[in-house]
């Protein structure tokens, strides 16, 4: 049996109920049933008049005029005329129907809570694939956001290190630079010393020879023929002045390159000092940019832990809210609730 959304049945239903006794019309059973065992009339217009025993009545007389256009009379029952039988059979007819169209309006009733309940279960789904989706999307927008974010500072630092190696290396130039002219000085300084030191030994070893040819002529003019002796003694001063003059040449060189190491150490000291300077200079800014990439790191840490707990208090949020939702329309949904106007649209509108 079909029902309409008014709870009205359909002409399925009217058919049925035809079929079960109300084709004829209610003036068709009443003649039907007029008529008695030998198939006279038992009810009607004629026979009613011979019962009570009145005249039959004409339409009108020769005599009057007005007689043929008087209205006719109402028929009235009797006191003791029984029921009439169609509205005794209308009765249970109208008692069934009903309790069908309430027990059909009860079924239709579950029916739409089943297909609410569908859409509610299918939207819950897609609201969770839809969180899901917004969720993955943002950690990617984080990551890619964190990733731009340390190739910036990357391409910093090494634009930083690149600065602070071209500084270097010409610190390093310039100090190699001024090394080899501190070393040319240097070395043209020492040329023309060890030049003025020889120009000196030889005037001295002039001057001694001409001191000991001057007392060994005048020890001849004085003492004749030198003995043997005197041959010997020449000799061995000869050769004392000879090994003191390499001593004192030996020991010049010594002060010499003793002064050149000393001024190259000089130099060297500096050169280490600045190095010594820079190296702790790059150690620093070395130190600093770790400092700024492990603050970098737990800022991602942070930023990570802080959208996995918002993550999970907007999950659990939506959750309650559709929780609550579910339960406000399942104690709001009842049979007059007019659950076929809701469209899914609808639904979904309600549930956000």
């Amino acid at each position: 049996m079909v029902f309409t959304a008014r709870g009205r049945p359909s002409s399925s239903l009217r058919f049925q109920v035809q079929s079960q006794g109300l084709a004829g019309s209610p003036g068709r059973r009443a003649r039907s049933r007029q008529r008695g065992q030998n198939g006279r009339v038992l009810w009607g217009p004629r026979s009613w008049e011979a019962a009570s025993g009145s005249s039959p009545r004409r339409m009108g007389c020769g005599h009057s005029r007005l007689s043929c256009c008087k209205p006719p009379k109402k028929r009235c029952q009797g006191p003791d005329q029984p029921p009439k039988p169609e509205l005794q059979e209308l009765g249970p007819l109208n008692g069934d129907t009903a309790t069908t169209v309430h027990l059909c309006a009860s079924e239709e009733a579950g029916q739409h809570q089943k297909a609410l309940t569908r859409i509610l279960q299918q939207h819950e789904e897609d609201k969770k694939k839809w969180a899901q989706k917004v969720e993955k999307e943002r950690e990617l927008e984080l990551g890619e956001k964190l990733n731009e974010q340390r190739r910036v500072l990357e391409g910093e630092h090494a634009e930083a290190l690149r600065v602070l190696q071209a500084s270097h290396e010409q610190d390093k130039e310039a100090l190699t630079h001024s090394f080899q002219e501190a070393k040319a000085a240097l070395q043209e300084t020492t040329d023309r010393l060890t030049a003025q030191l020889e120009a000196f030994q030889a005037k001295v070893k002039r001057v001694e020879e001409s001191i000991l040819s001057q007392d060994y002529k005048k020890h001849i003019q004085e003492y004749g023929s030198p003995s043997q002796f005197w041959e010997q003694e020449l000799e061995s001063l000869h050769f004392v002045i000879e090994m003191k003059n390499e001593r004192i040449h030996e020991l010049d060189k010594r002060l010499i390159l003793m002064e050149t190491v000393k001024e190259k150490n000089l130099l060297l000291e500096e050169k280490i000092t600045t190095l010594q300077q820079e190296n702790e200079d790059l150690h620093a800014r070395g130190r600093n940019q770790m400092a700024v990439s492990r603050q970098l790191s737990e800022d991602l840490l942070l930023a990570r832990e802080a959208l996995e707990k918002e993550s999970q208090l907007r999950r659990q949020l939506q959750q309650e809210k559709e929780q609550l939702l579910y339960r406000v329309l399942g104690a709001d949904a009842s049979p007059a609730f007019p659950l076929a106007s809701l469209t899914p649209t609808e639904v979904s509108y309600l549930a956000t």
